[in-house]
């Protein structure tokens, strides 16, 4: 509204105040990853919020879905067995407790990852059984269903959905549609939003996509596919290649895209974030998870990079990693582990952060305080400071 009222050398005095009043800075945010068997019960979550509140935090994010079960109702995902025998919601008392004492509440989403155990699960609502075409494939064309009594071993992390899945994206957008309309969350915060890794992505589904565009199936550009009835010189081998890889890159940033209209569609308010791998060419060109571009374009609000290295040297290099690319500081929350060290190290990547310029903060995770309540006496010295 223009102020017509104005006349020269006359200046209102909430107008002066404005002028002469600093700019107050943002409080930093102060927060913690909360994993799913810590919010079982009603006593769990009081300690939870009590611990949060006693020590200045801001924001939980709180695994509500862990291995495609759902730690609140829901109408179409199957209740945790974590949970009692009841109608007892976990996310309606976090959110309840949290709020009454000025705490955001995230809920933190697994999205692709699905099943981690070596058998499969029993209920057959779960969407690996219900869907096990949606599951991911290999570059030599095996499910990941097929693998499941090698999870745990030699970094196989599960059982994914597929990225170029068109039905399990949707799935996966109904689930968070289902969280930011019944529910008065501060945030959704997604986990595993990328590739399981550099060779996965042959899905069916997703095969036939990129065969539709470029009239190439890109099984056939990995090694021991000899078998196929057509085969390409070096040279369009290494053009569709990096065709190939583009593609899935940029399926999951249009995934990302439709996610955020979809939130702001509901309530613009929701903010929405991804806990991210640190090195941002690591994440673009082996997990396909471009995550800059989805800062840049506006798509993410924030992103948590899981800068989770147990060595200063590793953790100063992923961080000036992140600032070669130019992003907002403010946008990018670090990530600090204190699971895999003592205080003392998880505390010195504290001050490094800062020093560095990332004032924001997450804690990976309220387990370590569980397991050792003195733990947190010196990460809490240092991020008061």
């Amino acid at each position: 509204m223009k102020m017509r009222y104005l006349k020269a050398g006359f200046i209102p005095a909430f107008l002066l105040l404005l002028f002469l009043t600093p700019a107050l800075e943002a409080r930093p945010v102060q927060g913690i990853w909360v994993v799913r068997h810590s919010i079982t019960s009603p006593q769990k979550v009081q300690r939870l919020v009590t611990f949060a509140s006693a020590n200045g935090y801001t924001d939980l994010f709180v695994q509500v879905r862990g291995r495609a079960d759902a730690y609140y109702n829901s109408e179409f995902v199957p209740r945790s067995n974590l949970l009692p025998k009841n109608d007892y919601d976990p996310l309606v008392d976090v959110i309840n407790l949290a709020h009454s004492k000025g705490i955001k509440v995230h809920a933190w989403v697994n999205m692709y990852l699905s099943w981690s155990a070596k058998t499969l699960p029993s209920d057959p609502r779960h969407i690996v059984n219900l869907h096990p075409e949606w599951v991911e494939v290999n570059g030599h064309g095996k499910s990941d269903l097929e693998f499941v009594e090698q999870n745990g071993r030699n970094g196989r992390e599960g059982v994914y959905l597929s990225p170029l899945n068109d039905e399990s994206n949707n799935y996966l957008l109904n689930v968070i549609n289902e969280l930011v309309k019944n529910y008065s969350l501060d945030g959704i915060h997604l986990d595993y939003i990328r590739f399981q890794d550099r060779d996965y992505g042959y899905n069916r589904a997703g095969r036939k996509k990129f065969l539709m565009t470029y009239n190439v199936d890109p099984i056939t550009l990995g090694n021991g596919n000899g078998s196929y009835w057509y085969r390409l010189n070096p040279e369009d081998k290494e053009k569709y290649w990096v065709y190939w890889n583009e593609f899935r890159r940029s399926q999951l940033t249009d995934f990302i895209t439709r996610i955020d209209k979809s939130i702001s569609s509901i309530n613009p308010d929701t903010k929405l974030s991804a806990a991210v791998k640190p090195n941002p060419e690591v994440a673009r060109k082996r997990y396909f998870q471009d995550w800059p571009s989805w800062l840049s374009s506006g798509s993410m609000d924030f992103v948590i990079p899981m800068n989770y290295a147990q060595s200063d040297q590793d953790f100063v290099h992923s961080m000036s990693m992140m600032k070669n690319e130019n992003l907002p500081m403010d946008r990018i929350f670090m990530g600090i582990a204190t699971y895999n060290q003592n205080s003392l190290s998880s505390s010195s990547k504290i001050k490094r952060a800062r020093e560095a310029g990332f004032k924001n903060l997450i804690i990976f995770s309220f387990d370590t305080y569980e397991k050792d309540p003195r733990y947190f006496d010196q990460i809490h010295r240092v991020m008061g400071q």
